[in-house]
């Protein structure tokens, strides 16, 4: 199953993730069209199916931990409930499709920007609370005046472009921006937030007793204070999923060894379109075996982990579906462009190292190694998502044709560009311009298939290589500190613009792979001669201007700019789809970009204005 993110989140701090979120979208996060209803099917197998009682929804958990244990704290990562079921009992403003790069109301009626920094959204007054109490612009406010303390807390720098949030009345919200952006990127970064936790839904009710306790504590609070105030949220578990109030479809009914039952909420603005009484999570006691359950009946609809291996898919029933099926993960050869490194020294930190290596790499090798899930990327390193260069669906799969592709076993042009940086040839052996052996260091290339067939490449050419095997601890240090040469990498591919987050590609690539935050690049765009000359563009600056104006200009400058200096370079790819049995349930009339594109596209049909997620009677 592809890591919803990147392939070292778990080493990151929560700041970190929420940073790489920011503005443009993320990690975890897929192409940029697909099967569009969600009927796509694998090789067919066993017929029917369906979990237990045919009107009732049951949901494979992906997330396996003691359902009595969670809890709807998005402060809190530990045995959370936020995602699942949360994102089912709680609702958002709206919802964002990383795919295509669009916005839906939930309970947000309108939004409009008013000037280049200024959001404003009008809420819907028929939401209502699992309590009979309605829902209010003081709720969505009080969620982010807490996130933003508490991320702030430390040095004072807001991983999120919201400057100050003002509540205008019950039902509509002025946010100010701390930066220009374009009206959907606003959207993306505030009322459409999809990134971890606290975009799957508002859990904090501005008059229950104990957030409101905690608001006013982060908001007056300083040192030690705010510190004990920030060490009791993020460690607390309240509320309970038992306890919980939401103001969701479906409300928390029961809690059992290993299922969490949920009831249609009859006072939700959707509730009449929605035919089917119960959705229920079923936890499972291995997340890892996500096609028995589903293949024998257990459970109607699987998040993630598919498609399956082919010698799994004549288990599958007939009326097998997928769905989520734009959203991809890429395996990435992670180069360390020795961007200020201290105390080690990078074999490849010259771009046309990197490019040399690049094209001494034979990607066809690679597909003999592969089971039938991962896939060759069948491009040029551009960062645009492997299934919309096969579509052609963005025009910059067009500007992308003249770019090199390497991969190809070029070892006459790879020797071309070494010998241009100093390098030369003794006796089959390629030596630095120093006069050393030529030799790069590769961590864990046995995680990677395709590193496996870039050691012999790089040997078959002359290249010595040292490959080290570490365990997880080691690999985060040295990748933290910046010695390795190259490292395997495995990241989310949600979506054209999700891949150029601000966040993701200035923040967290340019750690990992130690970048230059300048970099000239060859003029014409698609001309690596450079018969224009070159140009200089800042990688931060690139992208804000893109998000701001909507240009696309600077999505040209920066998929070339990648190209030619070469942080990463894009090998594999593999879908990150998720399974319907539509033997009882069916997407009816959702938007092809919630069906394909979003992560819990299951959870979010059924609230939609737009069609629903639907009981086959």
């Amino acid at each position: 199953m592809p890591d919803p993110t990147n392939r070292y989140s778990s080493a990151r701090s929560r700041r970190d993730v929420l940073k790489a979120g920011a503005v443009g979208g993320t990690a975890l996060i897929a192409g940029c069209s697909g099967g569009g209803n969600g009927n796509t099917t694998e090789n067919g197998g066993t017929g029917g199916g369906g979990g237990g009682d045919d009107s009732r929804l049951t949901y494979f958990d992906p997330v396996g931990d003691p359902p009595g244990q969670r809890h709807f704290n998005p402060w809190n990562p530990s045995q959370t409930g936020c995602w699942h079921p949360g994102a089912n009992v709680f609702d958002r403003l709206a919802i964002h499709s990383p795919a295509t790069n669009e916005a839906f109301p939930i309970i947000a009626d309108s939004w409009e920007m008013t000037d280049d920094t200024t959001l404003e959204t009008e809420l819907s007054d028929e939401w209502t609370w699992h309590n009979g109490d309605p829902v209010v612009a003081q709720d969505w406010a009080m969620q982010w005046e807490m996130e933003i303390a508490i991320s702030t807390a430390g040095d004072g720098d807001n991983p999120t472009p919201m400057d100050e949030i003002e509540v205008v009345d019950d039902h509509f919200l002025r946010i100010h921006l701390n930066t220009e952006l374009s009206e959907i990127f606003a959207v993306q970064n505030t009322i459409g937030w999809y990134h971890g936790d606290i975009g799957r839904g508002i859990y904090t009710k501005h008059d229950d007793d104990q957030w409101s306790q905690w608001h006013e504590q982060l908001l007056n609070s300083e040192g030690d204070e705010l510190d004990t105030v920030i060490e009791e949220i993020t460690t607390s578990s309240y509320p309970s999923v038992e306890d919980a109030i939401g103001q969701g479809p479906f409300q928390v009914s029961e809690v059992g060894d290993d299922i969490i039952l949920m009831e249609k909420y009859e006072d939700h603005p959707r509730a009449d379109d929605i035919n089917f009484d119960e959705f229920e999570l079923w936890v499972s006691g291995d997340v890892g075996e996500r096609v028995q359950p589903y293949a024998n009946g257990i459970v109607d609809a699987v998040p993630g982990g598919y498609p399956v291996p082919e010698n799994q898919r004549n288990q599958l029933p007939d009326t097998h579906s997928l769905y989520r099926e734009a959203r991809t993960a890429n395996s990435l050869i992670c180069f360390n462009c020795g961007h200020e490194v201290e105390g080690y020294d990078s074999a490849v930190s010259n771009a046309n190292v990197r490019k040399a290596i690049a094209h001494i790499y034979d990607k066809q090798q690679t597909e003999g190694l592969l089971q039938g899930v991962k896939k060759l990327f069948d491009g040029p390193p551009c960062r645009i998502p492997g299934p919309t260069i096969e579509e052609g669906s963005h025009p910059s799969t067009e500007w992308i044709q003249d770019f090199p592709r390497y991969g190809q076993n070029d070892t006459e042009r790879a020797a071309e560009l070494l010998r241009q940086e100093g390098y030369e040839q003794d006796s089959g052996e390629w030596l630095t311009p120093d006069g050393e052996r030529f030799e790069i260091n590769i961590l864990n290339p046995a995680e990677q298939e395709h590193l496996q067939v870039l050691i012999q490449n790089l040997q078959d050419f002359g290249i010595a290589v040292e490959a080290e095997n570490v365990d997880d601890a080691t690999m985060n240090e040295r990748r933290q500190n910046g010695e390795y040469d190259i490292i395997p990498d495995g990241s989310s591919a949600n979506g054209v613009f999700a891949m150029w987050s601000p966040g993701l590609i200035v923040d967290w690539i340019s750690q990992l792979t130690n970048y230059e935050p300048e970099a000239e690049i060859p003029m014409p765009v698609g001309d690596p001669e450079g018969s224009s000359g070159t140009k200089t563009i800042n990688i931060a600056d690139h992208v804000q201007q893109w998000m701001t104006t909507d240009d696309e200009e600077y999505h040209k400058e920066l998929t070339w700019w990648w190209n030619q200096t070469l942080p990463e370079y894009e090998a594999l790819y593999e879908p990150d789809a998720a399974a319907l049995n539509t033997a009882h349930f069916e997407f009816d009339g959702v938007p092809d970009t919630i069906v394909d594109g979003v992560d819990d596209a299951l959870y979010i049909a059924p609230k939609l204005e737009e069609g629903t997620l639907r009981y086959k009677e």
